[in-house]
């Protein structure tokens, strides 16, 4: 018989699983080596995120399919299996391999997928009255991991008596240790809760893709992932066009990031307390707000203005998938939970287009402020479809 540990400690030992597997977003850091070593450019490396992000989208979808008939027990130690696969693989890389470190990327990005789907959905079901301060823990974790562990490797990976091949295998490594120790404290309640949660019932994802309220959402939540990937991605680029000295560039960012994991958590705790028509309606019209000081500041190098409307367009990206995580059970309910949230999270893969449009933009004007004009004038349409959310019919389960 499996012993169930309390909700308390599931949400701790996830949040520590997530912590680890969220390294996969300080790519811009693990690359580094590659430059300089095989001669790769800088598109090359970059199409290995789009790759890897791709893979961690369809991971959560596999995952939670999988975890619908095995459980996360089976689906997040596999996913902590095909992680560390992935960082092994690249101590085969050479100049001549580009093909494999794609590979090895896309099989990690599969296996972070099962980690994340597995842990969100084993957790925030056991908080139904706090399930956004829940789910915000959890993602902060998550979006945390960059500015902890990322500062980490890339100090090891610089140092001369580590380097890149001995920091990928540790990496790996904590990646498949988290999963398989944190698979015994997230096991979902025993089968006599379980069971009673099933018979609440919820929409299978065929049902919930045929209801109006998922593609208002899913629009919704594009637009906001969006805003904050499209621009945290030339973050440093922005302070610096905005006046900012480099070395104030560089702290500037790891606020942005602070920002973005404490974000989840006020937002989590605003769902819980005020619904979702009030936190999505905040989160919007402080992207607005910011996103034109931000246009207003880049412009006129008032580089301290644009520092603070960064941090807090921080913090509402960070909102986006801790509203996600909440809504895609109290939408449409907690029966195949793991399978609608890894549905609802494709928005992120469409997302992580806005950086490559925000790029371009710059490329062809000089300035990054056409672009984070066009994300603030598509967060206003947001904000009108939050009211149209509202609207919505509620999908019976």
């Amino acid at each position: 018989m499996k012993k169930t540990y309390s909700r308390t400690t599931a949400l701790v030992a996830g949040t520590a699983v997530m912590l680890i597997n969220g390294v996969i977003y300080a790519w811009s850091i693990y690359s580094t080596p590659f430059a300089a070593g095989f001669g790769w450019t800088s598109a090359q490396l970059g199409m290995c995120f789009t790759v890897m992000l791709a893979c961690f989208c369809l991971g959560g979808v596999i995952g939670g399919a999988l975890a619908s008939r095995l459980g996360v027990g089976f689906t997040v130690p596999a996913g902590g299996v095909l992680g560390f696969a992935g960082y092994v693989l690249c101590m085969f890389l050479t100049a001549e391999r580009l093909w494999l470190l794609y590979a090895a990327f896309a099989v990690a990005g599969i296996g972070v997928g099962f980690v994340y789907n597995g842990v969100i959905s084993a957790v925030v079901p056991r908080f139904p009255d706090r399930k956004g301060l829940a789910s915000g823990v959890l993602l902060m974790g998550f979006g945390a991991s960059t500015l902890l562990l990322g500062t980490l490797a890339g100090r090891l990976i610089a140092s001369p008596g580590f380097g890149w091949h001995l920091t990928y295998i540790l990496t790996g490594s904590l990646i498949l240790a988290s999963a398989v120790i944190g698979r015994f404290f997230i096991l979902p309640p025993a089968p006599a809760e379980g069971a009673a949660a099933a018979a609440a019932g919820g929409l299978t994802p065929a049902g919930m893709l045929k209801t109006p309220r998922f593609w208002v959402f899913f629009v919704l939540a594009l637009i906001g992932t969006g805003f904050g990937s499209g621009l945290i991605a030339h973050a440093s680029y922005i302070f610096t066009e905005g006046g900012a000295a480099p070395g104030v560039a560089t702290v500037a960012v790891g606020l942005v990031s602070v920002m973005n994991g404490l974000g989840r958590i006020v937002f989590g705790g605003i769902h819980d307390r005020c619904g979702f028509r009030v936190s999505l309606a905040l989160d919007a019209l402080l992207y607005i707000v910011c996103g034109a000081l931000a246009a207003f500041a880049v412009g006129s190098g008032a580089s301290w203005l644009l520092i603070g409307a960064m941090m807090l367009i921080g913090a509402c990206y960070g909102a986006v998938p801790t509203i996600s995580a909440s809504l895609a059970q109290e939408f449409f309910g907690p029966a195949h939970y793991g399978q609608n949230l890894s549905i609802v999270n494709l928005n992120i893969l469409l997302a992580s287009f806005a950086s490559t449009l925000a790029g371009s933009m710059q490329t062809a004007s000089g300035s990054y402020a056409g672009a984070i004009w066009l994300f603030t004038g598509l967060e206003a349409a947001a904000l009108a479809l939050v009211f149209v959310l509202a609207k919505t019919k509620e999908p019976k389960w």
